[in-house]
């Protein structure tokens, strides 16, 4: 037990600084998203006036900057509790309940999350030869968002698992 509980520790060291980078790449990401909407809204009603010149990549920017935010954040919104829940069943059960209903719940995520990831997969490779219509992006980077948001979540999801194996955290109150 104390090895898993030394491993949950430096695991959760990782994760930690990792939050840190995902967050500042997110509220980046987001800020990049905010100026290219702001630009296009200022272009249509007021540049437009002046420079008949179209900028029609700010709509793609802003799309895939709010695709890759959301999915760099979702392991995060998993290890703060940030994600929807309902207590009805949770709040009248004991303790002993409480463990097994979390551990279904962990099993049921990590059958989605392996099947989701091996499709993420697949469309990642289906997807190598497509450009983006104007940045001309690769598929890769475009549709690997979910694949990356994926490993992501399935990580805070072990390590959340190994906290309440080791009883560092309590079933559903990471």
């Amino acid at each position: 037990m104390a090895t898993l509980n030394k491993l949950y520790l430096n695991l959760k060291k990782i994760s930690d600084c990792l939050q840190r980078v995902l967050e500042t790449i997110a509220a980046f990401l987001i800020i990049v998203c905010s100026l290219a909407l702001l630009f296009q809204v200022f272009y249509r009603f007021i540049i437009i006036k002046y420079v008949s010149f179209s900028f029609p990549f700010t709509e793609e920017i802003a799309k895939y900057a709010l695709i890759w935010s959301v999915y760099l954040m979702i392991g995060i919104c998993l290890k703060e509790g940030s994600q929807a829940s309902v207590n009805l069943i949770y709040d009248r059960l004991g303790y002993q309940n409480k463990c097994i209903l979390y551990y279904i719940t962990r099993l049921i995520m990590a059958i989605f999350l392996a099947v989701t990831i091996y499709y993420a997969i697949y469309v990642v490779k289906l997807n190598v030869l497509y450009k983006s219509p104007t940045l001309r992006l690769s598929g890769v980077y475009l549709y690997s968002a979910p694949l990356v948001g994926c490993i992501l979540l399935t990580f805070e999801t072990f390590i959340e698992v190994l906290g309440v194996i080791t009883r560092n955290v309590k079933p559903f109150n990471s």
